[in-house]
């Protein structure tokens, strides 16, 4: 009943299609291509602007750091009243340690001088003796130079009979050498170190708070400005004697700024009494434990010897009944 005819499009219409399809494609790689141009442009100017503010903060910071180290710091209320605070307990620690100091000096010249006038007593009464000993030595023995010259010779002739190169001569002489050349070396170091005991500089109670307060006020002071060898000195013993007052975070980090090798001895000495303290806590844990457990024992030896009381009694109690 129903006829379907094929439908044919027109040529025109079809090129005209085309023509919108590809335009429509071309004009969509377009608008991608800049999108992704724009992106690209954007975000690299994104990066180059954070890369002049890191740039311009790293300028900014090391110009300020430079500026407050160039500058001394002011002393809060806090480090100041701890700085007074420790002050009369590092001059009674110092006015300690000055008298250790003169009497292990005293008692190591009082040494000193016994030793010396024994060793003239002995002197005297050896002199003849060490000079009969060195004459008799010098004529029944021969020159131990020329006894080890002749014992090489023999050596090499010898090897020289039997065909072997008289190397032993060379070999002699090396080890003789190094030996010289290593005592003489050894020699040179002993008289670089002095044994004789120096006398310690005792400082009067004055001079000692006037070097303490110049050391805690040149802790202040720019960071530019480096320490003198006397507050170097000084530090050191404070860190010695009273190590807690560094334990403050503002005079710490003023050490630190001034002497950064100073702060790490005052570190290290600040670990070893906090080690030095744990060892005394375990050692008086260690004796708390040891007699816990010897009164334990004892009181289980009381118990076992009561028991054997008891059982002894039955036994003596059961003997009388039987007689």
């Amino acid at each position: 009943m129903f006829k379907f005819l094929p439908t044919k499009l027109d040529s025109g219409a079809d090129t005209d299609l085309i023509n919108k399809g590809s335009g429509y494609s071309q004009q969509s790689k377009t608008l991608l291509a800049t999108a992704l141009a724009s992106i690209l442009l954007l975000s690299g100017c994104q990066q180059q602007v954070a890369d002049d503010e890191n740039v311009a903060d790293k300028t900014k910071t090391s110009e300020q750091t430079r500026a407050e180290d160039s500058e001394p710091m002011a002393q809060s209320d806090s480090a100041a009243a701890l700085i007074e605070q420790f002050q009369p307990l590092y001059v009674a620690q110092y006015q300690g340690l000055q008298g250790r100091l003169q009497a292990e000096y005293d008692s190591l010249q009082a040494a000193d001088s016994s030793d010396s006038v024994n060793s003239l007593l002995l002197d005297g009464a050896d002199s003849d003796v060490n000079k009969s000993d060195t004459i008799e030595a010098n004529v029944n023995q021969p020159n131990n130079s020329n006894q080890a010259s002749t014992v090489a010779t023999a050596a090499a002739t010898k090897n020289v009979a039997n065909g072997e190169p008289a190397e032993i001569n060379a070999d002699v002489d090396a080890e003789i050498n190094t030996n010289t050349e290593v005592g003489k070396r050894d020699l040179t170091v002993l008289k670089r170190i002095s044994l004789e005991p120096r006398k310690p500089v005792i400082l009067t109670k004055e001079q000692i708070v006037e070097r303490y307060d110049q050391a805690m006020e040149a802790l202040y002071q720019p960071v530019t400005m480096p320490l003198s060898a006397e507050d170097i000195d000084t530090l050191i013993n404070i860190a010695t004697l009273v190590p807690q007052l560094f334990e403050d975070a503002e005079i710490a980090g003023r050490l630190s700024a001034k002497s950064p090798a100073l702060a790490r001895l005052v570190i290290q000495h600040q670990v070893w009494e906090q080690i030095e303290a744990q060892q005394v806590l375990d050692m008086q844990q260690m004796k708390q434990n040891q007699q816990q457990e010897f009164e334990m024992l004892m009181e289980k030896f009381n118990e076992t010897i009561k028991g054997y009381d008891e059982q002894i009694a039955k036994y003596e109690q059961t003997l009388k009944e039987f007689k």
